[in-house]
């Protein structure tokens, strides 16, 4: 079930408050384009200005020229008033231009922000979200910047449109200007009330449409699930749950909205109609000359269609300001995360007095040192401990780890790892048995810097994984999973994906080292064969994979559960490839399959989120513990009756 639509945050639904989350937003997306923001500044004031000096220019034109016949001083008043528009109209173009590139690039520059970013996230965030929110906040959200820009460009026109009439008002008559500025704020008594309303509708509307993507894409992905157990109608059901929640929070959105820059208007149509009657009056008594009425009215007309023009806005800004608020809180996670992290490795640096210089430089906020493997590495657990961090636990989160010592008890249920101590043999390859959920897997997070213990520590060659650059390290490390995914490209490139520098005879000698070499140039394009996960059999996609984590040549190999989606027969072929290339490199291998296992140089066995037995196989089966169990009923399953 997909989570339900939050709430908006105080801060939406109190006053202006949703001004504050677009500008904390917007700010440091436009900062980069601090230049060309102050030249689409100025050519906007060029334009502005000319506009509204030509309306002033009236009061001359109707005065001096028209009312005193002189044919010579209309001409040049109709002269300037040409040349004006001329330069207005070529600032206006030009700014205009400047503002459609700056639209067109920043919504691009958020979106690769935001994709970098989602790569970078903690798995573990990653697994608990939803994929389809994040995917709209990527796409959707990141493309409300866009009208974000124009609605801010427009603002800013009418904000500046307003602050140049408002100068030539007071210029004109300062006591009928006086009037109109006291009465423009009722245009805003609307926009006061109704755009928080819309702020938080915006938002729920939102939210509301990346819960229907995420419902979307798991009745996608689980079409053959939903047909077969006859689910079709509860799929509906939600379906319709989703849509008439975004349906009903659109509605009172546009509402809103509509509303909020509505209003306004209405009550402007009044002011106009107030100052005009007002600066009749005025002419009628001799305190104003008809020209100057003309443009006086012209330029708070002006002044007027500027006020308007900045509560029409709010509505696409009040729509940003949601997704500015969605971006916000995805890129804030990472920043979450990382703060943790920081917590974890102080309290690792006060239990584990004997850390490395290196690892305690990083709990302190110094750079993690060079970790390019030289050979194939050893790598030692000392009673490490892990669990994938709640909510609940935010505030526990700074317990100490010490405490873990002292207490012999069973690990807790929310621990996925404890106080586990075992060695991986430079070499070598170490296979990690037990049940479901025991920790193997968890172990090997860790063991590949993916998870970081909150106790205890993971060396590679003596060293803190935490105090080693996991970029240098990874570039040592390659991986064969259980779902080995291929993609949408040729099979060339899916082996390349694991070394992008890798040559045609680098692939080729990859393929056939994991024994799809032949297969492949039996193809009538050969490597050039475009594939996907759907077109290969199970076989010959893992061996793909194997290739791919073959072309790297990697000094540590890792194996997650490599063969338990294969046929008997296909997952001993894989096996007996695997073997054959291990050698000379550290691997790890993850497997429920105990005969795989037994092929190993050494094993470690997990019960409980506790490692509880370590050793050969002929070592395990002679202690009679939990491995030997584990041995006697594969053997019972796989003995025929």
């Amino acid at each position: 079930m997909t989570a339900p639509a939050q709430p908006a945050a105080k801060d939406e639904v109190a006053g202006f408050g949703w001004v504050g989350s677009l500008w904390r937003g917007m700010a440091p997306l436009l900062r980069p384009h601090r230049g060309q923001l102050v030249l689409i500044g100025l050519l906007m004031a060029v334009e502005l200005g000319l506009q509204l000096g030509q309306r002033k220019a009236f009061g001359t034109l109707v005065d001096d020229a028209l009312l005193k016949s002189d044919g010579g001083l209309v001409v040049l008043i109709l002269v300037l008033l040409l040349v004006a528009a001329v330069v207005s109209g070529a600032s206006a173009l030009m700014h205009e231009y400047l503002q459609a590139r700056l639209c067109a690039s920043v919504p691009g520059e958020v979106r690769a922000r935001l994709f970098d970013h989602t790569q970078r996230l903690p798995l573990s965030r990653l697994r608990t979200s939803a994929h389809g929110d994040l995917i709209t906040r990527i796409t959707s959200d990141a493309g409300s910047v866009e009208p974000a820009l124009w609605s801010l460009g427009y603002v800013a026109t009418a904000a500046c449109g307003a602050v140049i009439a408002l100068g030539l008002l007071l210029w004109s008559d300062w006591r009928l200007a006086l009037v109109g500025i006291a009465l423009l704020p009722l245009a805003l008594i609307g926009p006061r009330y109704l755009t928080p309303l819309a702020a938080r509708e915006s938002y729920a509307a939102k939210t509301a449409v990346g819960g229907l993507a995420t419902h979307l894409q798991e009745n996608l992905a689980n079409q053959i699930v939903l047909r077969v157990f006859g689910l079709g109608t509860v799929a509906a059901r939600r379906f319709d749950v989703h849509n008439q929640r975004i349906i009903t929070a659109s509605l009172r959105y546009n509402v809103f909205s509509y509303f909020s820059h509505r209003v306004p208007w209405i009550a402007i149509e009044l002011i106009d109609l107030v100052v005009l009657a007002l600066g009749c009056w005025m002419v009628v008594r001799g305190d104003m000359t008809p020209g100057g009425l003309i443009a006086f009215y012209l330029l708070f007309s002006s002044l007027a269609t500027h006020t308007y023009s900045l509560t029409a806005a709010m509505p696409g800004l009040i729509g940003a300001s949601a997704g500015m608020r969605r971006i916000s809180e995805l890129l804030g996670m990472q920043a979450e995360t990382q703060a943790a992290q920081a917590v974890q490795a102080v309290q690792a640096v006060a239990s584990a007095p004997a850390r490395t210089d290196a690892a305690a430089a990083v709990a302190a906020g110094g750079a993690p040192r060079a970790g390019r493997l030289q050979g194939p590495p050893s790598m030692r657990f000392e009673q490490v401990s892990f669990r994938y961090a709640t909510a609940a636990e935010g505030s526990a989160a700074g317990t100490p780890a010490a405490d873990a010592a002292t207490d012999p008890a069973p690990a807790a249920p929310s621990d996925q790892l404890s106080e586990a101590s075992f060695e991986v043999a430079a070499g070598g390859m170490t296979a990690f048995v037990g049940s479901s959920g025991s920790g193997k897997s968890t172990a090997l997070q860790l063991l590949l810097g993916l998870q970081r213990p909150r106790a205890g520590r993971v060396l590679v060659d003596g060293v803190d994984l935490a105090g080693i650059d996991l970029q240098d390290y990874w570039s040592g490390v390659s991986a064969v999973f259980q779902d080995s995914l291929l993609f949408n490209t040729t099979i060339a490139e899916n082996i390349r994906a694991g070394r992008m520098d890798a040559s045609d005879a680098q692939v080729a000698a990859a393929a056939h080292a994991a024994g799809i070499g032949a297969w492949i140039d039996t193809l009538p394009d050969g490597y050039e064969t475009v594939v996907a996960g759907d077109t290969c059999s199970g076989g010959q996609r893992q061996r793909i994979a194997i290739a791919r984590a073959l072309v790297r040549e990697p000094l540590l190999l890792v194996l997650d559960e490599p063969t338990s989606a294969l046929d008997p027969a296909t997952g001993r072929a894989v096996m007996q490839t695997l073997l054959d290339v291990s050698g000379g490199r550290t691997s790890v291998l993850v497997t429920h399959q105990l005969r795989d296992a037994a092929r190993a140089d050494r094993v470690v066995v997990f019960d409980r989120a506790r490692v509880v037995e370590a050793g050969t196989h002929a070592e395990l089966l002679a202690l009679g513990g939990v491995y030997a169990g584990l041995w006697a009923q594969q053997e019972q399953r796989s003995t025929p009756d």
